[in-house]
């Protein structure tokens, strides 16, 4: 039987690339981010990931 996808840790893959692509994004200058707007995604990624991994069952 293969082993079930668990949705929080994919949830909190994701957000750790989003958050990735946007520090990346702003060392090379093409946005502008400061600690203001990536606190508060930082925190929805975390929110996010709770969320998920509650919602999942477990058997």
């Amino acid at each position: 039987m293969p082993a079930k996808a668990q949705l929080g840790p994919f949830v909190a893959g994701i957000g750790v690339i989003l958050i990735g692509v946007l520090v990346l994004l702003d060392a090379e200058d093409v946005v502008s981010l400061g600690f203001a707007a990536l606190a508060p995604l930082a925190c929805a990624v975390a929110g996010a990931t709770l969320l998920a991994s509650g919602l999942t069952r477990r058997d």
